[in-house]
């Protein structure tokens, strides 16, 4: 990896695997059992040990990604709930194949709303202003991390990346990371690359 002294690194981490239960809430959900060992897991990596700050959405399992993967570093965790997931996913619980359809709908336009949530431009606008103002708070850190969720991440990283929506969030993992350079916005690592083992 290049040596990244005179960059703002922002450290992208999707949560981990969530507990799905349909009887509560989905902006509720919390970590399963493999979701915080996945979670813990991510301590070992090194550019989770080299963060500076991390911020969370406040959806329980992106806080509990971000306590988990930087228990016991003493690296500060602070929390913006524009990092949430994308409304249109989070609205109501759909079953897998109406996700895929919906999911499908949702990234083929910037502007479809899913029941009667956030069109993707929506969503992009509230996250990307809620970067800007994180990096501007924490201008004086060097690897700012994100710990956010899947839609969002994708779409998200898909404009800079050159890649379709759909096909970077059938591909992200729970958890997974990627590692963005602010100052001349491109990816230095995609999501995968520190995660995934096939």
């Amino acid at each position: 990896m290049k040596n990244l002294s005179d960059t703002m690194i922002i450290t992208f981490i999707r949560h981990s695997k969530s507990l799905v239960n349909p009887a509560i809430p989905i902006t509720t959900w919390g970590l399963s059992e493999e979701g915080v060992m996945l979670a813990k897991k991510l301590q070992s990596l090194e550019q989770i040990k080299s963060l500076d700050v991390i911020y969370a959405s406040l959806q329980p399992k992106a806080l509990e990604t971000a306590i988990l993967a930087t228990k016991n570093m003493g690296i500060p965790i602070k929390t913006d709930n524009r990092l949430t997931e994308t409304t249109s996913f989070t609205n109501r619980f759909v079953n897998l194949s109406q996700l895929q359809e919906n999911t499908k709908k949702y990234f083929a336009s910037k502007h479809v709303s899913i029941n009667q949530g956030e069109t993707a431009e929506e969503a992009f606008t509230r996250f990307n202003e809620a970067l800007h103002e994180i990096v501007a708070t924490d201008k004086e850190r060097s690897n700012i991390g994100i710990v956010s969720h899947g839609n969002i991440l994708a779409d998200f990283a898909a404009r800079y990346l050159s890649i379709d929506s759909y096909e970077l969030v059938e591909k992200i993992r729970q958890p997974d990371v990627a590692v963005f350079d602010w100052r001349k916005k491109e990816f230095i690592h995609n999501f995968g690359e520190f995660t995934h083992k096939d």
